[in-house]
């Protein structure tokens, strides 16, 4: 199976040498976003190097995900950390990584028990997904199988903390970190280190997400060489109603489609082609 090496990092590292990470196998940073404080468990904390570490990895090319420790131990304190975390940190960025939420906090989270963590974590995905994040839920072994209800998330992707030589079964995501912070052998500092087993950028480019636009899918070309656009969407199986014409003469840029002579021969041409953009 493919797997593509990477790190995590936050203020702890320091001022972190992108340059020579890269050079030494780097593909990917999931960088912290910030923190809620122990506190109270509601405070909420950027982390102070998050924009420099975002803005320098992505000025040598290496692409970027993010996360968030989190002590929340409800549905609307995890959607609040996610509202917080998007409007200060995500908005207007663009990251070729998931979004995380960090869940391993002793002070509130563990003793909350797990319906309450199960909930918190919903909660902040619901919200980021919502604002069209790809989210991925962050823990170690331990926590998957003790603290959290980690059968009501299935339709989360998971990044799985487990230090050993092995990836483990359970959970299964498409994330492993699989080495703390033990040995300055990247850039000379101390920092986890990851594998991931999927295409992420190709995930974030073709479904439009984490700040990326939706990559453009075109119809077939027909195998139709006649004048009529309705002959032609049908002969691919494409609806040819008015009303869907005109949501595809959307799509392509013409925003006062009447069904005109010219303008069906317009979207006609641009099928033949195969660059009519599917609605």
């Amino acid at each position: 199976m493919n797997q593509t090496f990477g790190i995590d990092i936050s203020e702890f590292q320091g001022d972190f040498n992108f340059r020579l990470a890269k050079e030494e196998g780097v593909r990917f940073t999931i960088i912290r976003a910030g923190y809620t404080g122990s506190d109270n468990g509601k405070s909420k904390n950027i982390d102070p190097l998050f924009e420099e570490n975002y803005r320098r990895a992505k000025e040598i090319g290496i692409p970027v995900g993010a996360y968030w420790f989190s002590r929340a131990t409800s549905y609307e304190l995890g959607r609040q950390e996610a509202e917080f975390m998007y409007e200060t940190c995500l908005r207007g960025k663009k990251f070729e990584y998931p979004i995380a939420i960090d869940v391993e906090d002793n002070k509130y989270q563990r003793k909350a028990g797990k319906k309450a963590v199960t909930e918190a974590i919903k909660g902040f995905g619901d919200y980021l997904e919502e604002k069209g994040y790809y989210f991925i839920i962050y823990a170690s072994v331990n926590w998957f199988r003790n603290y959290i209800d980690t059968s009501q998330l299935n339709r989360f992707d998971k990044w799985v903390a487990d230090w050993t030589n092995i990836r483990p079964r359970y959970p299964k995501g498409g994330m492993w970190q699989f080495a703390g912070g033990k040995s300055r052998d990247i850039a000379g500092v101390d920092c986890d280190k990851d594998y991931a087993y999927k295409d992420y950028p190709k995930i974030m480019l073709d479904r439009g997400l984490n700040g990326f636009l939706k990559k453009d899918e075109y119809y077939d070309i027909p195998d139709y060489d006649g004048p009529s656009l309705i002959d032609a969407l049908k002969s691919i199986g494409v609806d040819s109603s008015f009303a869907n014409r005109k949501l595809i003469a959307q799509t392509n840029d013409i925003s006062d489609y009447q069904g005109t002579a010219s303008q069906n021969t317009k979207l006609l041409n641009l099928l033949k082609a195969g660059k009519l953009k599917k609605r």
